[in-house]
């Protein structure tokens, strides 16, 4: 959700992430609104709704894009600055926003006392990926009380996505038979492990949910030049998740197959589509403003106003300040990683060559 890849090819990288942001607003408004049973998606899937689609296309894309990035920056160093110059300037910038913005509009409380609460000193911690999600006295009325910023739980988790990459290259690990292993496990996790508990634990579901889809990424990024990219295959293997929508077995070809069709749709140079990142990448803008703007429409206007127009108001007020998030945050960080992370030795000489 929040890895930008540029390069000289022409791709479908930024309309997908655009895409799948977009679903993350689309689904979050069911819920906040109290509407969640009425999400088409859900209701087709009794258990997943598009928002959580998005997520299983940004972790793909972000495996396959991460494990890349690795194997081609030239030091760890080097792709340690490059990971945070991505990630903590545009969220410090949304948690600031959120803070004294987002809260002090939507907080029930004077705004002296809000702003000397020790949950809005708290919240702050969001910079450095420490999710909390409270604030003083605000959305404590809405339908999805009091959770300002939901979107934010899958952070730490791509945090730890990307640190598991850099311990695989610095044990000489990153390579096609070991990072296939980790999928393995995770995919047992996934479906066997976790199932069979008898206690749910939600962060070990998040964790085998989110790395599974991360690790398929990154195994199709190691096996691209091996793989048949066909959009007849991916529309098949679309075609079969669609017939076995409500079905239990929906959700493991599900899991199997959208990385695929993500990756295969992804790398395609299709006319119009291939441009969409020409302005700026907006998708990791509107991934972590759109929950606390939501949160302020529903909270504004009711959380009976016309489904359309919330998902449409919101999208574009978000869009607005993911645009300004981008050319004024986050690109000028990204431009400094040629300053601050100068080329020094190879990340390591048995990840050089994918093998």
């Amino acid at each position: 959700m929040n890895t930008h890849h540029r390069t000289t090819h022409i791709n479908n990288f930024d309309f997908l992430r655009l895409l799948a942001a977009s679903f993350v607003i689309f689904g979050h408004m069911y819920w906040l609104t109290g509407r969640v049973a009425d999400e088409p998606f859900l209701q087709l899937t009794g258990h997943s709704d598009l928002a959580d689609i998005g997520v299983d296309i940004f972790f793909t894309i972000s495996g396959f894009l991460i494990a890349g990035s690795y194997l081609r920056t030239s030091s760890r160093a080097h792709f340690v600055i490059k990971r945070a110059l991505r990630i903590l300037p545009g969220l410090l910038v949304a948690t600031l926003f959120t803070v004294f913005v987002v809260g002090a509009l939507a907080t029930t409380l004077p705004l002296t006392v809000y702003l000397s609460d020790e949950l809005t000193a708290t919240y702050l911690l969001n910079a450095l990926l420490l999710t909390r999600y409270l604030l003083p006295g605000v959305f404590a009325d809405n339908p999805y009380s009091h959770i300002v910023n939901g979107s934010l739980w899958t952070l730490p988790f791509e945090a730890l996505m990307y640190s598991s990459i850099m311990i695989l290259g610095m044990i000489k690990l990153l390579k096609k038979y070991a990072v296939v292993g980790v999928f393995l496990l995770l995919a047992i996790g996934h479906f066997l492990v976790i199932p069979s508990l008898e206690t749910e634990s939600h962060t070990l579901t998040k964790l085998f949910r989110l790395g599974l889809d991360f690790f398929s990424g990154s195994v199709l990024y190691l096996y691209k030049d091996k793989i048949i990219w066909s959009w007849r295959i991916a529309l098949g293997l679309g075609l079969i998740s669609l017939a076995t929508l409500g079905h239990d077995a929906w959700f493991i070809i599900h899991a199997l197959s959208i990385p695929y069709i993500a990756l295969c749709f992804a790398q395609a140079k299709t006319p119009y589509l291939c441009n969409a990142g020409r302005y700026g990448d907006f998708s990791y803008g509107l991934y972590i403003f759109g929950f606390p703007i939501q949160q302020l429409l529903v909270m504004w206007l009711g959380a009976h106003t016309n489904m359309a127009v919330l998902i449409g108001l919101s999208f574009a007020l978000t869009l607005g300040l993911a645009a300004l998030s981008w050319h004024f945050v986050e690109a000028p960080a990204m431009r400094l990683k040629t300053r601050w992370a100068a080329p020094g030795l190879p990340v390591s000489a048995g990840t050089r060559k994918v093998s």
